[in-house]
């Protein structure tokens, strides 16, 4: 059978294909300064705030498949699947398998498929245009939309990183016994020292995050094997439909936990680590979007595999004894070691801090990363150098964290579910555009527009990520001050979706330049030599 990215081409219009996609990715980039102008800075990882397609991924292969191939375009989605594995997402986990069993791991299995849909199309935009979705949004949306969307990407990566940072603290404080604020304080130090690994190559950095996944998986899978699970009710849960009334709270929120919007920014961007050459082929393209597309299969699968284990462990160790009680009584990240001690050992406990640790850490530093790729994607090249971006992108998440683990400890797993309701609300925003931008002929050529089907089935899911929302946000009420302070804010959220599914994409404008910050003199001369060159090239 003829490869999918060795078929015959035909477009829709008369356009050679590699023009058509050459077009719209950019033809100059940082990289062509000159050769004493590199020599001349002060190092890579000083000066650099861009991502840079490092790992060759060679000529198209005329093979169905490849495994070398797959290894060469691995990793973009290996880092992505590291936010379907965080803190908040455990605790989902372990919440929803203490009050329905393996009742919710049909809904847990059909959250991974869902997000692996929007992640494909999220590395498709990446891969065909060149940009991740921060940068289309600049181009493509107003000022005001753009402005907009980044505040509620910004508060999405607030509130995962306050699960992320704080979950890290509780799994410090079971393993040394340390205050939380102390372990906060650690996990933002060593997650800094964990990002400065992508300076010292992308690969280094994939192999770093291929280790902490790996500890996850034993050490959740070895607690749910002590558990002594059925397996018969495993493939039941995973089959059969079904919510328990007491657990639909925790079922609705679970979208939210594992679906994150923040990581369509971030795998949008990572791709672009991968060489495709300056003016790739719709062949080459093809190929990239094949290899990413089962990776990022494969890394989900690899996580929904480790958030079973946790769903499974705790339906053994807890539901069986306190079913059909109120939610009050549920585990929190810290109570779980209490609760894996006190029926599977003393060892299990330590297991379960391990794990925990390994999943704040690698989180909350892919976290900062897409804050990154978001903050300088919607408002260009803010920072001159790297550390300066890390700083500040840290110091965002690391004030609340703080806050949370100074005066919110004794509430922190109510916080967390509060906190998984603010990921469902932002979750509309991003995925509205991926579809809107990966459907429109301004973005996408013909080849690479989703089809008509797939796009039917994208918008049947966002819509209903949308109804999960309203119902949210309806439960949450209670939380709201006031009554008309909830009415006015629900009214204007949906009115704000409703405006962004009907707004039309733009025309793209590469000069557009609104909210570039140029640091000095020198880098002015440098964005003007940039576009001189690209109109040279063009003309």
């Amino acid at each position: 059978m003829t490869p999918p990215h060795l078929k015959d081409l035909h477009l829709t219009t008369t356009i050679d294909p590699s023009t058509e996609i050459s077009s719209k990715r950019p033809s100059i980039s940082s990289d062509t300064m000159e050769e004493s102008e590199l020599a001349t800075s002060e190092s890579r990882f000083l000066n650099d705030t861009e991502l840079k397609a490092e790992i060759d991924t060679g000529d198209v292969s005329d093979q169905w498949f490849s495994f070398k191939k797959l290894w060469t375009y691995a990793g973009p989605g290996l880092l992505m699947s590291i936010a379907y594995l965080d803190p908040g997402n455990l605790e989902s986990d372990l919440q929803a398998g203490a009050i329905a069993g393996y009742s919710l791991l049909w809904l847990l299995f059909w959250a991974h498929v869902t997000g692996l849909l929007f992640q494909i199309l999220s590395a498709r935009l990446g891969t065909v245009t060149g940009k991740h979705l921060a940068q289309l949004i600049r181009s493509h949306y107003s000022r005001r939309v753009s402005i907009t969307l980044y505040c509620f990407t910004q508060c999405a990566i607030i509130g995962a990183d306050i699960m992320e940072i704080v979950g890290s603290a509780i799994a410090l404080r079971i393993i040394l016994n340390i205050p939380l604020w102390s372990g906060v304080l650690l996990t933002a130090t060593d997650t800094i020292t964990f990002s400065l690994v992508q300076y010292y190559g992308m690969r280094k950095l994939e192999a770093l995050f291929m280790v902490l996944i790996a500890l996850m998986a034993i050490c959740f899978w070895i607690e749910m094997f002590m558990s002594r699970p059925e397996i018969a009710s495993i493939f039941e849960g995973i089959i059969l439909p079904i919510i328990p009334e007491n657990s639909v709270i925790q079922a609705v929120g679970m979208l939210g936990a594992v679906v994150m919007p923040h990581n369509m920014f971030l795998h949008s961007a990572l791709v672009q680590s991968r060489d495709l050459g300056k003016n790739p082929t719709v062949r080459k393209l093809k190929e990239a979007n094949f290899y990413f597309a089962i990776e990022s299969g494969l890394a989900l699968l690899v996580s929904f595999l480790i958030n079973l284990a946790i769903v499974v462990c705790f339906g053994q160790v807890f539901y069986d004894e306190h079913a059909g009680s109120d939610t009050t009584a549920l585990p929190g990240l810290y109570d779980a070691g209490d609760v894996l001690s006190k029926t599977l050992g003393s060892g299990a406990r330590y297991l379960w801090a391990a794990g925990l640790l390994a999943a704040g850490q690698s989180s909350t530093t892919t976290g900062m990363m897409a804050g990154g790729f978001a903050l300088e994607g919607f408002f260009r090249p803010i920072f001159k150098k790297a550390w300066h971006r890390v700083a500040i992108t840290r110091a965002v998440s690391l004030v609340p964290s703080m806050l949370v683990s100074i005066f919110a400890v004794q509430h922190f797993d109510t916080m967390g579910e509060l906190l998984n309701v603010l990921q469902s609300l932002c979750l509309p925003t991003a995925l509205i555009p991926i579809l809107k931008l990966s459907s429109s002929t301004r973005v996408m050529s013909a080849e690479f527009q989703i089809s008509n089907v797939l796009y039917t089935i994208c918008w049947i899911l966002a819509a209903i990520v949308i109804g999960f929302d309203i119902f949210l946000f309806s439960t949450y009420l209670h939380a709201i001050p006031s009554v008309w302070v909830a009415i006015v804010l629900g009214i204007s959220y949906l009115m704000f979706l409703g405006y962004l599914i009907w707004l039309p994409i733009r025309k793209q404008d590469e000069n557009d330049g609104w909210m570039s910050l140029p640091q000095d003199e020198a880098d002015v001369e440098h964005q003007h030599g940039t576009q001189l060159q690209a109109y040279e090239v063009e003309n």
